[in-house]
């Protein structure tokens, strides 16, 4: 455990040069070494060669031994050793969490000595004794960290620098030279950010942070630009992540010819799976070079997971919805196999990810049956295999073709039972209810609940991901864009699932803006609601000036349809306005109107003109007679009924489901049953409703229109008398 973390040296610009130079010194002279080993070794190998002049043999150079050949090689290796480990900083010790106290100078990146030196030159230029956490900023603009985080950021260049020279211009720094208690501070809090994030040394990512974090001036500043704390800390994680990965791939490629291969351990003592070999795929030898991505978010369920092998239950199944990240927490663990960062009962071992297509590909139940038992068979003589499975409910109640009325689950549950494998299979929670749970598989299997990413988890996800997307396509995406992925796809598609539907929609959003931007173009928050926008037919771009103006002269538009109804046209453009800027309750739906007056004064025609004017189409509309809903039981019809009653979808919830855009149409709302009235209270309040399947509908992205008769006596006669139409409102409202 860290007890304490402490800055020594108070450095002066003149002692930084110096150790700049003194490290540009050992470098070269390592490179020197290495180019003069290799050239005596040449002319050794050359002279060696050539017997008759035995005169120009130099015996202190070039021994006669017959392992002289072998001693320059070595000097060979050993200097080229001495450079790469240099420039790798193996020299400089790691940070440790077990160490009892970390000097902040030992563990700096080179860059960050750098930066310090630039900071101090900018310091001493503007006259300041002391150099403050703002100095460190704007010296970070000069180096590739710097300059790709705010590029990220999408901040832009001209303004950046602006506001950093009326920064500094502000700044009134301590009369004390050298660095001052802040800088100090910023620096060791970069040291603790760096323990968290388990980096071998304290990056300028980390630094940045820590700046942004003070109560300097360096916060206005921010604030000024318009980032936000929470944004930079994402950043700077991303560029860290790519750092990472980079770092990984290149370690692992060097090392992976050293490993063993498909289910050989180390030992080499494991048997052969030929058969194995060709339905499985080894996830933890891909992980080992690395070819997998990281998994982001997850600790907590992958632990779970480990606590149960560990505990003696042997097999898992991780059960959530699709596109969740199921398939990913098994990466994650074949990560951690690969890193043996894993309990002592899955180290040394591999994870296996069987495909059922190819196990049940072209074969009937008996076939089946059998290839299923020669996996096991060959999983279990190995010794060393972890099996995974996804979905697992594929082969779950399908016939082993024995004869005992025996399903491939049963099988599989066989072997689990008796310890002798141990399995980490996926499903559904549908596919938990109604197929996993109850059967013989399920009875053993333990379950760990997986939920949906929360926002800013999902954006790490989006970072891991994004270098893979921006490669294929030549792009070059912004934080602002990967925001407003998360955002807009948790808002505007309902029916899908964090990561996977942000990461989808960044993939579109790359192909709309190469064509538009050209290679290598930025990609911005608003290409992804422009996206969004044509993609469900929902205005969520920032608003144009003949938007703008669309909106203001809304009133005349939708009269260009609706004769009269002055005060019900006006109610429902302010609606739409505050709509449109989102000013309502993002738990809600967009608007809800209550249409009253007799048969053929246009209720039907304004809720037509409305899903035209802001879904696009009068086809965006649900419309329902409620006079064939009087009764409890056409409740089902709504929801959808029961498996025991019909199973049929709900009308209602499916096509809301469909189409999460839509005006919903309750006509003659009074002659529904008071069951249904409540349903639809529950709808206005929460803006969500439950099927009969269980699944939860989105209704906030919904318009809820209902229409009725009733009253209509009270009305006209209130009109006649020439009552204001707040005072009839208020009349009906009373009852």
């Amino acid at each position: 455990m860290v007890t304490n973390i402490i800055w020594q040296n108070q450095y002066s610009l003149p002692e930084l040069i110096f150790r700049r130079f003194r490290l540009a010194i050992y470098r070269a002279v390592a490179l020197v070494a290495i180019i003069l080993a290799l050239l005596l070794f040449i002319i050794f190998v050359l002279v060696a060669a050539a017997p008759f002049i035995e005169e120009a043999r130099w015996t202190v150079f070039f021994p006669p031994e017959p392992g002289a050949k072998l001693f320059w090689l070595s000097v060979i290796l050993a200097g080229y050793a001495w450079y790469r480990l240099d420039r790798e900083h193996a020299w400089y010790p790691a940070l440790s969490s077990s160490a009892g106290e970390i000097s902040v100078e030992k563990h700096l990146s080179e860059e960050v000595w750098r930066v310090l030196e630039k900071s101090y030159a900018y310091a001493n230029r503007m006259q300041h004794p002391a150099v403050e956490p703002l100095h460190l900023l704007a010296a970070s603009l000069s180096f590739v960290t710097g300059q790709r985080v705010f590029s990220r950021l999408g901040v832009d260049s001209a303004k950046l620098s602006a506001t950093l020279r009326h920064g500094l211009s502000k700044l009134i720094p301590s009369p004390i030279p050298g660095l001052s208690t802040e800088t100090i501070n910023v620096l060791k809090k970069a040291t603790e950010l760096s323990l968290v994030r388990k980096s071998r040394h304290v990056e300028m990512s980390e630094v940045l942070v820590a700046i942004s974090s003070g109560e300097s001036i360096v916060t206005e500043v921010l604030e000024e630009l318009e980032i936000k704390p929470e944004a930079l800390d994402n950043v700077t994680a991303w560029y860290s992540l790519r750092r990472k990965l980079v770092n990984l791939r290149s370690r692992q490629g060097r090392s992976a010819s050293f490993r063993p291969h498909r289910a050989l351990d180390r030992t080499y003592s494991a048997v052969a799976t030929p058969f194995l070999n060709r339905v499985a795929q080894d996830l933890t030898s891909l992980a080992a070079r690395g070819y997998l991505m990281p998994c982001v978010g997850r600790s907590r369920e992958t632990t779970e997971a480990y606590h149960i092998i560990e505990g003696g239950q042997s097999s898992v199944v991780l059960v959530g919805e699709p596109g969740i990240g199921r398939g990913s927490i098994l990466e994650g663990i074949a990560q951690d196999m690969a890193a043996e960062e894993v309990p002592a009962v899955l180290q040394d071992k591999h994870l296996l990810l069987l495909s059922t297509a190819q196990l049940l590909s072209g074969a009937n139940p008996a076939e089946a049956g059998e290839r299923l038992l020669r996996v096991l068979n060959e999983a279990v003589h190995a010794g060393n295999i972890i099996l995974a499975i996804k979905d697992i409910h594929q082969i779950i109640g399908l016939d082993a073709g024995s004869g005992q009325d025996l399903s491939l689950g049963d099988v599989l549950a066989s072997a689990v039972s008796n310890h002798q494998l141990i399995i980490i299979t996926t499903t559904t929670n549908a596919s938990w209810r109604e197929m996993v749970e109850r059967s013989s598989l399920g009875q053993i299997l333990q379950r760990v609940e997986i939920k949906e990413l929360d926002d800013n988890s999902s954006i790490q996800v989006l970072e891991s991901r994004v270098p893979g997307i921006e490669m294929q396509h030549h792009v070059y995406f912004s934080y602002g864009a990967l925001a407003q992925a998360v955002t807009l796809a948790k808002r505007y598609l309902p029916d899908r699932y964090l990561p996977e539907k942000a990461i989808s929609l960044l993939e579109e959003v790359a192909i709309y803006a190469r064509e538009r931007t050209g290679k290598d173009g930025m990609i911005t928050a608003e290409h992804v609601a422009q996206v969004l926008a044509n993609k469900v037919h929902v205005p969520v771009t920032q608003i144009t000036a003949a938007e703008s103006q669309k909106l203001l002269n809304l009133e005349q538009i939708l009269h260009e349809r609706i004769i009269g109804q002055d005060e019900a046209v006006k109610l429902v453009s302010q609606a739409l306005r505050r709509a449109r800027v989102n000013l309502r309750d993002q738990k809600r739906p967009v608007s809800s109107f209550l249409f009253l007056g007799p048969t053929g004064v246009g209720k039907t025609e304004l809720a037509k003109v409305v899903a035209a004017e802001y879904f696009g189409g009068e086809d965006k509309m649900v419309r329902l007679d409620m006079s064939e809903y009087q009764t409890a039981e056409s409740l089902y019809r709504l929801v959808g009924a029961p498996a025991g009653v019909g199973g049929e979808h709900g009308l209602l919830t499916e096509a809301v489901r469909r189409t999460p855009y839509t005006l919903v149409l309750l006509d003659e709302l009074e002659k529904a049953h008071s069951d249904i009235l409540n349903v639809f209270l529950q709808v206005l309040d929460d803006g969500r409703l439950t099927d009969a399947s269980g699944r939860t509908i989105d209704f906030t992205n919904t318009i809820i229109i209902a229409t009725s008769n009733a009253a209509t006596a009270f009305i006209q006669e209130q009109l006649q008398q020439n009552v204001p139409l707040e005072n009839i409102r208020r009349g009906l409202l009373r009852g």
